[in-house]
């Protein structure tokens, strides 16, 4: 948890949340960016408040993992891709 000159940033630690719940295969359904914030606040220490909801399209974009997103009743949600070949850009899937 710590680097050489301290604990990790915010960002990382959100990073590391993302790929974990990747390889626990979380993302085998869709999911919503409020059900992702909240499993990625667990891995956060309480004294730096919940993760935002807001702020997980660009955690998921950073993490360069293969997800597939589509844009529901106004709602942006995030699943692995399938076709997972290895590390790609994420695609968009209007439903």
């Amino acid at each position: 948890m710590r680097t050489k000159f301290g604990p990790k940033k915010r960002k990382e630690l959100a990073n590391d949340a993302i790929v974990k719940l990747f390889n626990e295969g979380y993302f085998d359904e869709w999911r919503l960016a409020r059900e992702i914030s909240e499993q990625i606040t667990k891995n956060i220490p309480s004294r730096w408040g919940n993760f935002r909801p807001e702020a997980v399209r660009f955690a998921m974009l950073k993490t360069k993992l293969p997800f597939v997103t589509r844009n529901k009743h106004q709602r942006l949600e995030w699943r692995a891709d399938e076709g997972n070949e290895g590390i790609g850009s994420n695609t968009n899937e209007q439903k």
